[in-house]
């Protein structure tokens, strides 16, 4: 059977899932190797869940939100609400663009803001 390809807008909500994931592991275990040790996942499964060319699974989610510390919210939609206030500010400093969530994760982990179609209005 054919493989589909995705459509782009959930190709976009993967590489931001994965750079929300980025972010707050580089906060708490900065070392990509050590975490995808204590997670017991391959290296590389971790680099490419984090550069968006993999999706996490859901347990993958509530295992990497319990041990990183941030909510299922915060990886899945990028909220800081109920995250602590210590690693919410140092989040907010890094990556302001998380207050407004106006951004797109690129294939290269740079961002950039949404862009619109002639006509029609940002959600």
């Amino acid at each position: 059977m054919a493989k589909v390809k995705r459509p782009e807008a959930v190709t976009d909500v993967q590489r931001a899932v994965g750079a929300r994931i980025k972010w707050a592991r580089e906060l708490v275990v900065p070392n990509r190797a050590e975490f995808a040790r204590i997670m017991g996942v391959d290296r590389s499964t971790l680099a490419k869940i984090e550069d968006g060319s993999r999706p996490p699974s859901v347990f993958n989610v509530m295992d990497i939100s319990h041990r990183l510390r941030v909510t299922a919210d915060y990886i899945l939609h990028g909220s800081l609400v109920g995250i602590d206030q210590e690693l919410a500010r140092e989040l907010i400093r890094r990556h302001p663009e998380l207050l407004t969530g106006n951004y797109t994760a690129t294939v290269d982990g740079t961002h950039q803001k949404p862009t619109t179609q002639p006509g029609r209005k940002k959600a």
